[in-house]
């Protein structure tokens, strides 16, 4: 089974577990998962092997913590030392479908906007290519910073204390929403700082959103020929 597959499964057979079991299970699952430079199938086979013990052990009257002991987050650095890593091309390939998406999704938001804005008032439909690369390469690698922290975030409070869980959910809710405005701002700060350079065309509304539908359609093709997300 791939990694898809093995997570479809998992989703199915971790109902049968009971609430605390599935509880302590789920903290091991996104720990584990979190871990993003492990080897996604190795990942999803060690996790469906802890589930399948872990269902066994419950017929007989047994915990999560009889199975797996009372410091999850030790056991789980454990196996997660003794997992391979991802192989780089299988990462390369990855970052450079999110981007291709990334760009392609871009596409069709600005040209959303500006077919909308077109209806209302006179839009420049001039894109300056040397800019809009910036653009792109800069709101790139500020979503994949702000990727990185919320899963180090993740990853730092799955086993933590949850007696007083409407705190940390305001927490939570306020930090999400904090990054959210600051990349926000930097997107709008970023448009107004990089100057116009570059090859310049005219390309208006509907033409990024057919071009922007164009790309998401190959990269879909290209994902079903060559499974890069498994």
């Amino acid at each position: 089974m791939n990694a898809k597959d093995l997570i479809a499964l998992n989703n199915e057979k971790r109902k049968q577990l009971n609430e605390h079991n599935r509880n302590y299970y789920e903290d091991m699952l996104v720990y584990i998962r979190s871990h993003l430079l492990l080897s996604e199938q190795q990942s999803e086979e060690l996790l469906m092997e802890l589930l399948d013990h872990l269902l066994e052990a419950q017929k007989h009257g047994k915990s999560a913590e009889d199975v797996f002991g009372k410091d999850p987050k030790a056991y789980c650095d454990e196996l997660i030392g003794q997992l391979p890593k991802e192989k780089r091309r299988n990462i390369y390939a990855f970052i450079g479908y999110l981007m291709i998406q990334l760009f392609a999704l871009i596409t069709l938001a600005t040209g959303a906007v500006e077919l909308v804005a077109e209806l209302f008032t006179d839009v420049d439909d001039t894109v300056y290519l040397g800019k809009e690369f910036v653009l792109f390469v800069i709101d790139f690698a500020v979503i994949l910073l702000v990727v990185a922290i919320i899963v180090l975030w993740i990853r730092k409070s799955t086993f933590r204390d949850d007696s007083n869980t409407f705190n940390n959910k305001v927490k939570t809710f306020l930090v999400v929403w904090f990054v959210f405005f600051i990349v926000f701002g930097m997107f709008i700060l970023m448009e107004r700082l990089v100057p116009e350079f570059g090859y310049r065309i005219e390309a208006g509304g509907m033409v990024r959103i057919l071009f922007g539908l164009f790309v998401l359609a190959m990269t879909w093709l290209l994902n079903k020929k060559f499974r890069i997300t498994k």
